[in-house]
Order: structure tokens, then sequence, then C-alpha cells
């Protein structure tokens, strides 16, 4: 069942109907909110849906990165255990004297 959620972003506020956690839609639009405030400080002058739209982007990019790094961390952990089963199966091979 959609549960409705008012977020406020550009100082319009939208009803949005979601599945989600509330307190998720609402967290989100204002991550996306405190962006188009970073974007404003540094003296970006567009119009709001082009400012939507670089906010969407610089999102996605460092949720790509994100998602990137952690692939990166789990491929180097299975290459670190690989490693350690191989010279476990190195020391099980080896005669005992």
């Amino acid at each position: 069942m959609s549960n409705p959620v008012e977020v406020t972003l550009l100082g319009r506020s939208f009803t949005i109907l979601t599945d989600e956690n509330p307190d998720d839609v609402l967290a989100a639009a204002e991550l996306v909110q405190e962006h188009v405030e970073e974007l404003r400080q540094m003296g970006t002058t567009v119009a709001s849906d082009r400012l939507l739209m670089l906010v969407s982007l610089n999102l996605a990019g460092e949720l790509l990165k994100s998602n990137q790094s952690k692939v990166d961390g789990v491929e180097g952990l299975i290459a670190a255990l690989d490693g350690v089963v191989s010279q476990a199966e190195g020391l099980a091979k080896a005669p005992l004297r």
C-alpha cells in the first residue's frame, strides 16, 4: 500500500506516493536539498530543473563510486583468503618430520 509523503525541494512541496519507509524518503529529500544548497553556495545560478539534474548526477556518481569500492574491497578480501587457503594447502602437503 502506497503512503503519501510530503517533501520540500527548492522551496516547493511535493506529495509522493511510495511503498518505502516515509523517514527514508524524507531523508533522501533532505540530502538532495543539502546538495542543492552546496551548489548554490558555490555561486551556481541555473534553472531549478538543471540544478536538480546536477545534484542527481553528483549523487549517482557518488553511489557508483561507493558501490565500486565495495566490490573492490570484497574482491581484495577473496584474493587474500585464496592466498591463505593456498598457504594452508601447502602446509598440509608438507611432510611431517
